[in-house]
């Protein structure tokens, strides 16, 4: 059933609102994917916090307009499906890619991270970003580690002078 026309303003703000809110952004052609493909696709994107959304095209250049991704609107063409993201950009582009790498059928548009259009092959180094809780683990190990060479140079003297008098009274029995 086509939607009226205070349903397309809505549509329209509604998806002006999560494109102005998404760090990421990425456009991609669809054809070729199965319903339930793309409803998989939905679920997983969900779990992630991921906004996915098939939006029509003229409908998807009013929402990206007077946004820092207005000029992804040129690329839009053709059967559009709009994935963005305001939380983690590694892990939306691993997701992203994933699927990609999964389902043939589905062609990347463009690929933008704070307003700023990337090139489509960049999603890789996008995808080795480490997530949030990553980054916090691997900055406490950096942490972590001079304490504990700390704590190792500390205890090595008092095993030093144990192991020493444990010599000098070998040596005199």
């Amino acid at each position: 059933m086509p939607l009226n026309i205070e349903q397309k303003k809505d549509l329209v703000k509604e998806v002006n609102k999560v494109i102005t809110g998404a760090d990421t952004l990425l456009t991609a052609d669809y054809r070729g994917l199965t319903s339930n493909e793309l409803n998989e696709f939905r679920k997983i994107a969900r779990t992630q916090g991921i906004y996915i959304k098939v939006v029509k095209n003229n409908m998807l250049k009013m929402a990206l307009k007077d946004t820092l991704y207005s000029e992804v609107s040129v690329k839009v063409k053709g059967p559009q499906i709009l994935a963005t993201s305001s939380e983690s950009p590694g892990e939306f582009a691993k997701l992203i890619k994933k699927f990609i790498d999964e389902h043939e059928n589905i062609e990347l548009k463009s690929l933008a991270y704070k307003g700023k259009e990337l090139e489509l092959a960049q999603i890789k180094k996008l995808a080795s970003l480490p997530t949030y809780d990553e980054a916090i683990a691997m900055l406490m190990s950096v942490m972590q580690a001079p304490i504990q060479k700390l704590l190792a140079t500390v205890n090595a003297v008092p095993t030093k002078i144990v192991r020493t008098l444990d010599a000098v009274k070998q040596s005199k029995n």
